[in-house]
């Protein structure tokens, strides 16, 4: 088969996953994958719709990267499922598939460039199916995510997730340990495992002991077992929701040295009012009691979190809770963003709209706040040493850029190549979002 496809990923980590996914795929049927778009026979748009006007930017997208050369363009991921009505409407699109079908992509594409049809759409949710049409990977980086959990059934009144990808799904322990496994045998070194809502992760035991029923494994007990496995150097997971963090997940952090004292766990305000509108499922005190306990027990712990300024109806007064949480925290790395309403979700209807120059001004101070955490953070490791995983090339001659176990990117010189290596660097200065050091 001599068609060339290039594919353009947009937003999550879920979505990375999938995209990877999809290239095995494609290439397992012979396709050629191109990163150049200009070459491409087969134009593939994967999407986030978390973003304000999604769909619009995903049409100028198409058109920026679509050439005479193009024979089909399939728009995927979570754009199709939210914009089901009017995807197909634009004139550019052959394909639009949702999240839970992309292992129907081939066949779709065939059907396409064969003249079967001229236009497809499929918005299925089939968790359970796509996971079963996984082919093995052709290209192993050194650094891989793994998918253990899909779907949200939290409900959070801003979120589209639920809607576009579905009710919450748990795969199979073994079917998990076989992908982590396959993956460590080719390369990998740091695994993450990933899903809407990792730590509700809740599935049967891969063995049973005679005569005792059936145990299932939540996340605590996964990330036990995957530590074990050989050629592990570090192992991160992502992303959590507060309500659902155990005492037993923050004991996993203090036992097992190949996690990363790291994890993201989203506040979104800090005022209890808002968080019942938002339907959170805890308030900024329980919030705030369990980030504590959690420094209790694995002191080397830092976190990073989301949040939200501006959601309808929230007042100087509300927006000063925030601040007052984020200030007590000292989050290692945030992101912050305005509230924008997303199509179909309860908050989209809500009263009390906050007008946007509002919304700039709060994101601006908020961000300032952040910011000025992030840098004392930064300062503090200045003359310590990290172990930092190096994924790629800097600006200048000579210089590489890793990650070190609290996600921050540290920058070094070498002459030699450390693209997919660890090396011990030393910090030496920081700046906002880097940190330079001297590899040992």
């Amino acid at each position: 088969m001599s068609e060339k496809f290039f594919i353009d990923v947009h937003g999550c980590q879920m979505n990375v996953y999938d995209s990877r996914r999809i290239v095995d795929t494609l290439t397992e049927a012979g396709f050629t994958k191109t990163s150049n778009s200009s070459d491409a026979d087969i134009l593939i748009v994967y999407t986030c719709n978390i973003r304000e006007k999604a769909a619009q930017k995903v049409f100028s997208r198409i058109r920026a990267l679509k050439t005479s050369k193009t024979k089909v363009v399939a728009i995927g991921g979570c754009v199709p499922q939210a914009e089901k009505k009017n995807i197909l409407k634009n004139k550019d699109i052959n394909i639009a598939f949702g999240p839970q079908v992309y292992h129907k992509l081939t066949r779709y594409i065939l059907e396409v460039l064969s003249g079967q049809t001229e236009k497809i759409l499929d918005i299925e949710f089939e968790q359970e199916k796509k996971f079963g049409h996984l082919v093995r990977r052709k290209e192993v980086s050194h650094s891989e995510f793994v998918t253990i959990q899909e779907g949200c059934d939290n409900f959070c009144t801003y979120c589209v997730v639920p809607y576009t990808r579905g009710r919450e799904y748990s795969r199979p322990v073994i079917d998990i340990i076989n992908e982590t496994k396959e993956l460590l045998q080719n390369g990998a070194k740091e695994i993450i495992l990933i899903g809407q809502n990792v730590n509700s992760f809740a599935s049967e035991a891969p063995y049973i002991n005679i005569g005792q029923p059936k145990a299932v494994w939540r996340i605590e007990r996964l990330i036990q077992e995957i530590a074990e496995l050989d050629g592990l150097k570090r192992l991160r997971y992502t992303t959590s929701h507060p309500k659902d963090f155990t005492n037993e997940l923050m004991e996993v952090h203090a036992k097992i040295p190949v996690l990363v004292p790291f994890t993201h766990i989203p506040a979104q305000s800090g005022s209890d009012r808002i968080l019942k509108m938002m339907n959170r499922g805890h308030t900024a005190k329980e919030y705030l009691n369990k980030l504590a306990n959690f420094r209790s027990i694995c002191p080397r712990i830092q976190f990073s979190s989301d949040f939200i300024v501006g959601f309808p109806s929230e007042t100087n007064s509300d927006f000063e809770d925030t601040l007052k949480l984020t200030e007590e925290v000292k989050y290692t790395i945030s992101y912050s963003f305005k509230y924008s309403p997303r199509k179909n979700t309860p908050a989209a209807a809500m009263e009390g709209q906050i007008p946007d120059d509002v919304k700039n001004e709060r994101l601006q101070i908020l961000q300032a706040v952040l910011m000025k955490a992030q840098l004392e953070f930064n300062k503090s490791l200045i003359g310590q040493k990290y172990e930092v995983l190096f994924d790629k090339i800097g600006k200048y001659d000579k210089q590489y850029v890793g990650k070190n176990v609290y996600s921050q990117s540290v920058i070094v010189e070498s002459d030699s190549n450390m693209i997919g290596t660890f090396g011990d660097v030393i910090v030496e200065r920081v700046g906002q979002n880097s940190v330079f050091g001297k590899l040992l």
